[in-house]
């Protein structure tokens, strides 16, 4: 093995372990099952490394994931402000009809 090979091998190595903690920092998961996996990566091998990483792709949410979440949080904020006003008004109803009701009792006595 020349040095160039033990440089390219080097730059590979680098550029996965930067893409592994790239990865398990975006994954959607717990951050103690993340310090778990960072825990066993110096003692797994290539293969099992491989399939870690595609595990930690799939747990990436998406950008349409990442939207669907925004706008299911914007109709959820959009909908409570409609209950309060809803229940504001029916306050303010209510009052009216209370006032009008002791008004009318009032000219009944």
């Amino acid at each position: 093995m020349t040095e160039q090979d033990t440089q390219q091998d080097e730059a590979y190595m680098r550029s996965m372990g930067e893409r592994l903690a790239l990865l398990l920092a975006a994954a959607d998961m717990p951050d103690d099952v993340k310090e778990a996996f960072a825990a066993m990566i110096p003692q797994m091998n290539a293969e099992q490394l491989g399939k870690l990483m595609k595990g930690l792709e799939a747990r990436i949410p998406s950008g349409e994931d990442q939207e669907a979440a925004r706008l299911a949080e914007a109709v959820q904020k959009v909908q409570e402000q409609h209950e309060t006003a809803v229940k504001a008004s029916e306050e303010k109803a209510m009052g009216a009809l209370n006032h009008i009701e002791d008004l009318l009792k009032a000219e009944e006595n």
